[in-house]
């Protein structure tokens, strides 16, 4: 019994160590995720790996987080590059693709994205409080992470009636920005979408308004409306992203309705411009959307779904509709330009809902 008793215990520390097994040294920061690119300043120390096991190497300036980079990976996860904390990212971001300038990243007309001023590396969600204006100065911020991992905390958190403005949201974009009632986003440039650009989150009769930015490469959604009221996306252009904006499927006490209005936007690689829920009567309306493609997939302009409440099965999707109470778009109202095309044959008029 006492040998049994010393298996159970040697069992239980091993679990006990596995549970607080960090994927940075102590007193590190993580800067990016295994993946991605990452930029320190000049002779950096930076770990790589997970579980309480790293490879170590001083780096300078952009590198990519991964093995070929540090010559092994820890196995079991997803491995994590950091720095000691208080080390500084250099001042210039990333450079950006040959040819120079953001025209190569694309940008709706009179909304490039600015030369940076400084990087900001912060250790915590920025908060914006209600009824105040916070403006970055054109700086970049970082907070960690930028994966599609769920939970991640926000780098800005915009409370009721707050602005912010002209601020651009590094490769470390965790959660992006949290609008939490009336808020405007003006201004703002998102390098990596990070898990989602931004998500409104103000109750009924609250309005997310987003006007003149851009936001590059996002596997999933770059607008997320998890609240109610509206959400509003004017002099916007976002490239490489798998939906422009999406009420949610299946939210925690999901429902609506919710109101989309999306004007003056250009999309470049974007297969889903809007995703509504017609059985919680979502709204989207628009008007003056340019499809700027590199091939000849399909978009879906208004993409309709049957939304759940979280626990009570998945979310489905239902088809595609234009000129219907739910989807206020003509065919009219999108400019193709070469070889762009979208989806009309999807759903004819009003999808139905099982």
């Amino acid at each position: 019994m006492k040998y049994g008793h010393y298996l159970l215990a040697l069992a239980a520390l091993a679990l006990a160590d596995s549970a607080l097994a960090a994927n940075r040294p102590a007193g590190y920061v993580t800067i990016c995720n295994e993946g991605k690119t990452c930029s320190v300043a000049a002779n950096t120390n930076v770990a790589f790996g997970r579980a309480d096991q790293f490879f170590n190497k001083t780096l300078s300036g952009t590198f990519a987080c991964s093995s070929a980079t540090f010559g092994g990976r820890i196995a079991g996860g997803v491995n994590e590059c950091s720095v000691p904390t208080g080390s500084a990212p250099p001042p210039p971001p990333p450079p950006p693709p040959p040819g120079g300038g953001t025209a190569d990243l694309g940008f709706y007309p009179g909304c490039a994205m600015p030369t940076n001023t400084q990087v900001v590396q912060l250790a915590a969600t920025q908060v914006v409080p209600a009824g105040t204006v916070f403006d970055g100065q054109n700086k970049v911020y970082n907070l960690n992470g930028g994966s599609q991992a769920e939970g991640q905390p926000p780098v800005f958190e915009v409370q009721n009636g707050a602005t912010l403005k002209n601020v651009i949201i590094g490769p470390l974009a965790a959660d992006g920005i949290h609008c939490l009632g009336n808020c405007t986003l003006d201004h703002v440039w998102w390098q990596d979408i990070g898990e989602d650009a931004a998500t409104a989150l103000g109750p009924a009769g609250t309005v997310m308004n987003v006007t003149c930015g851009a936001a590059y490469n996002g596997s999933d959604k770059t607008f997320q409306f998890n609240g109610r009221g509206e959400l509003r996306i004017s002099n916007f252009y976002v490239a490489n992203a798998g939906k422009l904006v999406r009420s949610c499927g299946d939210c925690t006490g999901n429902g609506g309705p919710r109101k989309i209005w999306v004007t003056n936007v250009i999309t470049r690689d974007v297969p889903t411009t809007v995703g509504i829920n017609t059985n919680f009567g979502d709204v989207a309306t628009i008007r003056n959307l340019t499809l700027n493609n590199s091939g000849t997939t399909k978009t879906k302009i208004c993409q309709v779904y049957k939304g759940v409440v979280k626990g009570n099965g998945s979310t489905s999707a239902l088809g595609v509709e234009f000129n219907t109470p739910n989807c206020q778009v003509s065919q009219s109202d999108v400019t193709l330009l070469p070889p762009s095309q979208m989806n009309t044959s999807a759903c004819a008029g009003s999808c139905p809902i099982p």
